[in-house]
């Protein structure tokens, strides 16, 4: 009798940990979707999300699509992400001009310029050939920008961010090698940034590197 009772005691125990266990598996679920669904529009749905490892161990690469409806209609989203240091390559063809300035706050006027040429795609990666000019009449420098090591891209429908790291130039004689930068092209607008921290914050008369897509 007693050995009846301890196989019942045993059994419910058993019966009683795949109940809890399946319970709290079905709470971390609606946990994680409840907290998907928080973290978007009440009128946003993600219809796909997939992620993958490529053939280089060191490169993967995730995509999230979603959707959104409004009154006036449905609006679609591609956020595509990835990262790594073997295998990436740039799969867009873009160039344009670089044409930014810094004015006198006190006087309004126009105390230098940066003008020059861009370039971006999957051979040469990002290019760019500019000259900072300023108008007190003193020699203007020549910049180059190569060598383009890419650590991640990021698509945003057709907007792109791309991080890595490049070298300077500067009348021909390199002044910075892999130094971190960050390219952004969104909307036929090019902006190339570079961490306060590092040298390239002081290059170029501390004008930003501002561009346009043609």
């Amino acid at each position: 009798m007693i050995p009846t009772i301890y196989i019942v005691i045993a059994l419910l125990a058993t019966a009683t940990c795949v109940i809890v266990g399946y319970g709290i598996n079905n709470g971390m679920a609606a946990a994680s979707l409840i907290t998907q669904q928080q973290s978007s529009d009440s009128d946003s749905t993600v219809i796909q999300q997939s992620s993958g490892q490529s053939q280089s161990s060191s490169t993967s690469s995730s995509v999230i699509t979603s959707e959104s409806s409004s009154g006036e209609g449905v609006s679609s989203n591609r956020v595509e992400s990835r990262t790594g240091t073997d295998n990436l390559q740039i799969d867009r063809q873009s160039s344009g001009k670089i044409a930014s300035s810094s004015f006198n706050l006190t006087s309004g006027e126009v105390e230098a310029v940066l003008f020059g040429d861009w370039s971006l795609n999957g051979t040469s990666g990002f290019v760019a050939n500019f000259i900072y000019k300023p108008s007190n009449g003193t020699d203007s420098i020549e910049y180059e920008m190569s060598g383009l090591e890419l650590h991640s891209i990021n698509h945003i429908n057709d907007n792109l961010v791309i991080v890595g790291t490049i070298d300077v130039a500067s009348n021909s004689t390199a002044v910075l090698q892999d130094t971190p930068v960050t390219i952004m092209l969104q909307n036929g607008i090019l902006v190339v940034g570079f961490g306060e921290a590092t040298e390239a914050a002081d290059l170029f008369g501390g004008i930003p590197i501002i561009g346009f897509e043609q």
